[in-house]
């Protein structure tokens, strides 16, 4: 199959993913007006009551830790929400094990957060809340979750990465246009410029001074330099390239979702994909099925985890295979993964949008600790620390 070909392929499937999102989503909320608030866009929102639930030695942290005033020693639960309903929040499961749901509405006078809360990314005490289908990054001082400025020149935007004074977005622009970067000033929030890359610009990595984005609509990474801004090097991977993760050694791993089939089945050729220093594939391992979009690793950067369905597989360095990790014949779909410092494994269950979702909490050998319920379609995390 040509380039082309495999692009326009991929892409009809994520309209066709989009579009059975729309009959399935399902609630209205009523319209506010919002006071006093330093924001572009006035939406709808209704508040869901929190959860509290106790848990025993529960140790919440990550990569991205940081440390907070209020929303101190826990995790932020990033929910999507209902595809055009404007139902995303953000939760926070604190490290006794409370949690509080629809943190951003109820700190910022009821203003919705949006539609399709797809990541949020933490900078010092600064966070940036990226709403995909509203096409907005909504700036919060992380401390009280109060916002401070809406970006709003972003279209369809996903992740997010930094590197000194600038921020770098992500974002698939649209289904018919390749998809680009937008350099942020992290003091001013302004966009200073954007760069072209593939289809569907999806997942970031910083590694040696070189910017890594892996385009989801393709079977690409692209390489761009941070001192040039420029493109240096369009990689061939897997079909789908999802999350990066960088492990103990500093190679890069893609995990590969997997493509589809002429009659849009499934194709089952998800991989793993390592890169080594000087950017070449130094293996491959197939998974022989399709797997979800996000990949992270243990405390140690050892270990890999990624799922499908609701089982967890794990891939330790310098294996041929990978391995079941967790089975959880109670959850209906795994939509998010995280992993603690200290090496706790977060789970986000979507439940298939139909109600709201859970996260199950494991530690390191895969006992389950705890489940909490959280917002609508959780799908990722940022753990926090005193």
């Amino acid at each position: 199959m040509t380039q082309s070909k495999y692009t326009f392929k991929i892409i009809s499937s994520f309209i066709l993913i989009f579009t059975t999102l729309l009959f399935i989503s399902c609630t209205d909320d009523p319209e506010v007006n919002p006071d006093n608030l330093v924001s572009d866009d006035s939406n709808a929102n209704t508040l869901s009551d929190s959860t509290e639930t106790n848990t025993d030695s529960l140790s919440l942290g990550n990569s991205n830790e940081n440390t907070l005033g209020t929303f101190s020693s826990g995790v932020f639960v990033i929910n999507e929400g209902n595809f055009l309903s404007d139902d995303g929040s953000i939760s926070f499961i604190d490290s006794e094990g409370v949690v509080q749901n629809n943190i951003f509405s109820e700190n910022n006078a009821s203003l919705p957060l949006g539609d399709v809360v797809q990541s949020m990314y933490v900078n010092d005490t600064t966070a940036f809340i990226l709403v995909n289908n509203s096409n907005k990054v909504e700036v919060v001082n992380v401390n009280e979750m109060k916002l401070l400025h809406t970006i709003s020149v972003v279209s369809l935007p996903r992740y997010m990465i930094s590197d000194g004074d600038y921020g770098y977005i992500s974002e698939w622009v649209s289904f018919s246009d390749p998809g680009r970067i937008s350099i942020l000033d992290l003091h001013t929030y302004e966009i200073l410029d954007t760069i072209n890359v593939g289809f569907g610009a999806e997942a970031l990595a910083i590694r040696n001074n070189k910017l890594y984005v892996s385009n989801n609509f393709e079977n690409t990474l692209s390489v761009i330099n941070l001192s040039t801004r420029e493109i240096i090097q369009t990689i061939p991977v897997g079909p789908s390239p999802s999350a990066m993760v960088i492990d103990k050694n500093d190679y890069l791993w893609i995990v590969c979702s997997g493509g589809y089939n002429e009659d849009y089945s499934l194709a089952n050729n998800g991989l793993l994909v390592q890169l080594d220093a000087n950017d070449k594939v130094l293996k491959e391992i197939s998974l022989e099925m399709n797997v979800g979009g996000k990949l992270v690793t243990n405390v140690d950067s050892s270990i890999l985890y990624f799922y499908s369905g609701t089982t967890v597989y794990s891939y330790d360095l310098g294996d041929e295979s990978h391995n079941t990790f967790i089975e959880n014949t109670s959850a209906i779909s795994f939509y998010g993964i995280g992993v603690s410092p200290d090496g706790d494994i977060y789970i986000a269950d979507s439940r298939s949008f139909q109600s709201l979702g859970s996260v199950y909490i494991y530690d390191h050998t895969g006992q389950e600790q705890a489940v909490f319920e959280v917002g609508r379609g959780p799908n990722g995390f940022v753990f926090t620390s005193d």
